[in-house]
């Protein structure tokens, strides 16, 4: 299975159970978890030749805000602020998976959060 595909069930399987990972212990391996895949995406778009970079950009992807989107999932697995739902999309356009929100839901998001940090 490539790397794609393992963020891909990763993401799924993290996002989907969240609210059960009640446990200290369960969101401490959840949030480890994607951060070792965001290591592996970091990892793959610095290793990789710059031929391929391009390929990979010109085609679409984007695995630097694929892998900060990962860090930011694991950084947000406890919070109800809609945060988690960023981070996801940006997995999702940074490794051109399909989206589980529309580009209105994210803005609501963004501009829900935005009144409570102004």
């Amino acid at each position: 299975m490539n790397l794609r595909s393992q963020v891909h069930e990763e993401i799924t399987y993290t996002a989907n159970i969240r609210g059960m990972l009640a446990d200290a212990e369960g969101f401490k391996q959840a949030a480890l978890s994607l951060r070792r895949f965001a290591a592996k995406v970091l990892a793959t778009n610095v290793t990789t030749s710059p031929l391929l970079r391009l390929f990979l950009s010109k085609s679409g992807y984007d695995l630097t805000k694929a892998s900060g989107g990962l860090i930011g999932m694991s950084n947000s697995l406890g919070s109800s602020d809609g945060s988690l739902a960023l981070h996801l999309s940006a997995v999702h356009l940074g490794l051109k998976l399909p989206r589980d929100y529309s580009d209105e839901f994210l803005r609501q998001i963004e501009t829900r959060m935005a009144g409570r940090s102004g």
